[in-house]
């Protein structure tokens, strides 16, 4: 997990300089006045906190949870030297930077942890990072997906995930105005849509937030072409299709969607809902029409 944002400025080897007088560092979670989990004055233990403790940039960011745990550094004469916040692995909150300073290898810190017997910061960050592996694999098969003349946007859409919202209204009539040329039979273009829309999670969420963007162009296309497609379409695209007829957005168009599909495909669309209750779903629907 990388943290976006440009250098804050500061000094970043500031609280390396304050840590070279520690003696010994008190860890505690957070937040308030939670016991001491662990006291260690071994100078070379203290020696390889502080390396694990060396920062990357100042980021400017700043981590919206308590943190891990807190560290209280100590001087010789045991009076109170400095606390650092460990967040996830990855940064770290000091009182001496404006921001949440990003760590060169912040696992080291939570290894030094861990082998001190305080091991749930260390698989926090494993399962998470488990969780990360899986979200770019997902990730890389919905962009394989993506028709060839709107790669140029894969970024714009990717960071919908990160902004949380869709693609602006002009976004999407300059990367629409892509489609045409490439595709001009619209039933090529509304399968090439649906097996896009298809891929990665395909959740009928709609999250992953960038998941929505091919419904929000498979919205401009006519209701009758889409009833033409679904016909035509494989497995990959009719998943596609049903995750589209499915989402919230597309319910002002339901029923228009719904009337234009024969009734082999209304069938077709029944048997690739991918759960019962999907399936009951569009059940009732069709049968509201009649």
């Amino acid at each position: 997990m990388a943290f976006g944002g440009t250098s804050a400025g500061g000094d970043p080897v500031a609280l390396d300089r304050v840590l070279a007088r520690a003696h010994g560092v008190r860890v505690r979670e957070m937040p308030g006045d939670a016991p001491t989990l662990l006291e260690e004055r071994d100078p070379i233990a203290v020696r390889a906190l502080r390396d694990a403790l060396r920062v990357a940039d100042l980021s400017g960011f700043v981590c919206m949870c308590w943190g891990d745990v807190v560290l209280e550094f100590f001087d010789t004469d045991e009076r109170p030297l400095t606390t650092v916040t460990l967040h996830h692995g990855y940064s770290i909150r000091w009182d001496g930077w404006p921001g949440d300073a990003l760590l060169a290898d912040g696992v080291r810190s939570l290894e030094w942890l861990a082998v001190r017997g305080i091991a749930v910061p260390l698989r926090e960050y494993r399962v998470a990072e488990q969780r990360q592996a899986e979200i770019d694999r997902t990730a890389r098969l919905w962009v394989a997906e993506i028709p060839a003349p709107l790669t140029p946007y894969t970024n714009i859409f990717l960071d919908t995930s990160t902004s949380g919202g869709g693609l602006t209204g002009p976004q999407v009539a300059a990367a629409r105005a892509l489609l045409p040329a490439a595709y001009p039979d619209a039933v090529d273009r509304i399968l090439r849509l649906c097996a896009w829309y298809a891929a990665g999670t395909g959740a009928y969420s709609g999250y992953p937030p960038h998941e929505r963007i091919p419904a929000q162009f498979l919205d401009l296309e006519n209701h009758t072409d889409f009833a033409r497609a679904v016909d035509l379409a494989d497995d990959a695209a009719i998943a596609g299709a049903v995750r589209y007829l499915i989402s919230w957005d597309t319910r002002k168009r339901l029923a228009r969607l719904l009337s234009a599909l024969s009734p082999a495909a209304r069938r077709k669309v029944l048997v690739h809902a991918r759960d019962a209750e999907s399936r009951r779903w569009l059940e009732r629907r069709i049968a509201g029409l009649q």
